[in-house]
């Protein structure tokens, strides 16, 4: 049986979460959708993957914002996935842009691990 809060008399203890979902996803105006928000005071690290599986040439492209800051050169076409690694991730969100005809969605997997000690 395990003994809750007696794991461990390391001062540190490594804790890696992973989430994955789907969103349908058009285009926002510019404004990024919430996805994940760090209510915490831990420093935490991860992997994020973006996946859009929109029809090529229809569906909106997809952009990630890490902070509330866009993420340089990390735009997503429907038929692609990305994924980037950070440091200090405190909030991620997702952009759509474009789309044709305007109204075009695409459906886009996010992925991501959250690394952190406590």
């Amino acid at each position: 049986m395990a003994q809750i809060g007696n794991c461990c008399n390391d001062q540190l203890v490594g804790v890696n979460d992973a989430l994955c979902f789907t969103i349908v996803l058009d285009d926002t105006n510019g404004t990024a959708i919430d996805l994940w928000n760090d209510a915490t005071t831990f420093v935490i690290n991860g992997t994020i993957m973006v996946e859009n599986n929109g029809t090529i040439g229809v569906a909106p492209t997809a952009s990630l914002t890490v902070n509330g800051t866009p993420v340089g050169g990390f735009i997503v076409g429907p038929g692609e996935a990305r994924s980037i690694t950070m440091n200090d991730i405190n909030s991620i969100g997702i952009v759509g842009a474009g789309g044709t005809p305007v109204g075009s969605t695409a459906n886009v997997k996010v992925s991501f691990s959250l690394n952190y000690k406590f």
